[in-house]
């Protein structure tokens, strides 16, 4: 058969350095455990050379996919990503395929630290923020607060914020 040069691409779409899929016809049925699947063998191509974006392979197209780019011979994070998968996933549907790294090669993984919490300022009764923690908990405020309270509010309307707005000494 011969394939004549267009642009730079094989006829039919192809590059020169796409993978490949075995396929007679662009949908087949395949046998597994669980019966009967149908496999859409131009999308497990796409996919396998990295042409997946805006759709996804059913679960069946994925492992056949993965399964096509293992013997190519490409490392797990290509062919999560290719298929749309997580790691962890394709080292379950294929453990004979896991290498085991040796531990010398290990890089330690710096530990993050914890950030630090500011603490929360205290609220004190007598203020615009001890009667919104009041209101915050559901209990009626004290007198002291329900003062600030009278007073913040007259402030507002004279200066329009609240922020400077009096306080009552407890």
């Amino acid at each position: 058969m011969t394939q004549t040069m267009l642009h730079g691409a094989l006829a039919g779409g192809r590059r020169p350095d796409w993978i490949r899929v075995p396929m007679a016809a662009p949908t087949v049925w395949m046998a597994t455990a669980d019966g009967l699947v149908s496999l859409d063998l131009i999308a497990v191509e796409r996919a396998a050379n990295g042409e997946r974006q805006g759709w996804t392979l059913t679960g069946d197209e994925a492992r056949y996919a993965a399964q096509v780019m293992f013997q190519r011979g490409l490392s797990y994070s290509v062919i999560a990503t290719r298929v749309g998968l997580s790691g962890s996933t394709i080292r379950d549907w294929f453990p004979e395929q896991t290498v085991t790294l040796d531990p010398r090669l290990a890089r330690p993984r710096p530990s993050k630290p914890k950030p630090k919490r500011k603490p929360k300022p205290v609220v004190r009764c007598g203020t615009m923020q001890g009667y919104r923690r009041h209101h915050r908990r559901q209990d009626p405020p004290c007198d002291p607060c329900r003062e600030a309270k009278r007073l913040a509010d007259r402030y507002y309307a004279a200066h329009g914020t609240y922020v400077g707005a009096p306080e009552v000494a407890v």
